[in-house]
């Protein structure tokens, strides 16, 4: 009896052993995914990893999509947040409080992109250029990518287009 008591303490240590061992494999596992960006809870979290920039507080994304995975990460997205508190978006950024026909073009040229990789934009989430905006825009120092953001004042939404190299 005193021998199947050690043998059981030996055993139930090794287990518990085991268990460390395999808990710090996966945590360290875990903490390099989410170190190198792979683990967000959204895209504001994808937006703030690549681009440092913070979306406003309080909007909620009513619709994403993108050209699909690529090895290198590179591809568009684009992602349309909706919010309640006009002030909150207005006050998030410096925007750029008038009309620019190049912006316009190149963000064109993106959405003919994932056009072209059969992503269906549904009309009611596409940016109407005709409604007054404001907009900001970051290049990429590393690779020229390029962020849009582009805020529809009338109707509270950020439109936000990624063109990654």
């Amino acid at each position: 009896m005193h021998i199947i008591k050690k043998i059981l303490k030996i055993f139930l240590v090794f287990v518990a052993i085991l268990i460390g061992i395999i808990g710090l494999f996966f945590g360290k596992i875990l903490f390099d995914l989410w170190s190198n960006g792979a683990l967000f809870l959204d895209s504001k979290d994808v937006i703030y990893e690549n681009w440092h920039v913070r979306l406003p507080e309080g909007g909620k994304e009513i619709y994403y999509t993108d050209s699909g995975a690529n090895f290198h990460g590179d591809g568009q997205r684009y992602s349309v947040y909706k919010y309640d508190n006009e002030e909150t978006i207005s006050n998030a950024f410096e925007w750029k409080n008038k009309k620019d026909k190049n912006i316009e073009e190149e963000i064109k040229e993106v959405l003919q992109y994932l056009k072209e990789e059969n992503v269906k934009i549904p009309e009611k989430y596409k940016i109407d250029f005709n409604k007054k905006y404001k907009y900001i825009t970051k290049i990429d120092d590393y690779d020229d990518s390029k962020l849009y953001l582009i805020y529809i004042i009338d109707e509270k939404r950020i439109y936000i287009v990624e063109n990654i190299y």
